[in-house]
């Protein structure tokens, strides 16, 4: 069964520690933020409106995903997308990248 759950960050890393390979981890923030810094084998897929739905159309539904973006707000919208157009599973992080680089976890600056 598809499942699609709002997760704290330190559970989306215990995710990522146990199912990494299983998963992919989208970051929906604009670029340049992403090009700062970001969860380690997080993929940048900037939520920018018009092209937004059809880099949306070219994911792998039958992945399971890992998302985030600076609060946690647009993460749930995304999420709440992808279960409407038949995705297999998702999880948004709570709080976003806020919350998770106030939790002190991995990240990588470029």
């Amino acid at each position: 069964m598809p499942q699609f759950v709002t997760i704290t960050p330190h559970e989306a890393l215990k995710l990522i520690e146990e199912r990494g390979h299983e998963i992919t981890i989208l970051d929906i923030r604009p670029k340049e933020d992403f090009e700062k810094e970001h969860v380690p084998d997080a993929l940048n897929l900037d939520y920018d409106g018009h092209e937004f739905q059809q880099k949306v159309e070219k994911l792998d539904k039958e992945q399971n995903y890992l998302i985030y973006c600076k609060s946690g707000v647009r993460g749930g919208y995304f999420m709440d997308k992808m279960r409407d157009s038949g995705f297999k599973g998702a999880y948004n992080i709570l709080g976003g990248f806020v919350a998770w680089k106030i939790s002190k976890l991995p990240l990588v600056s470029e």
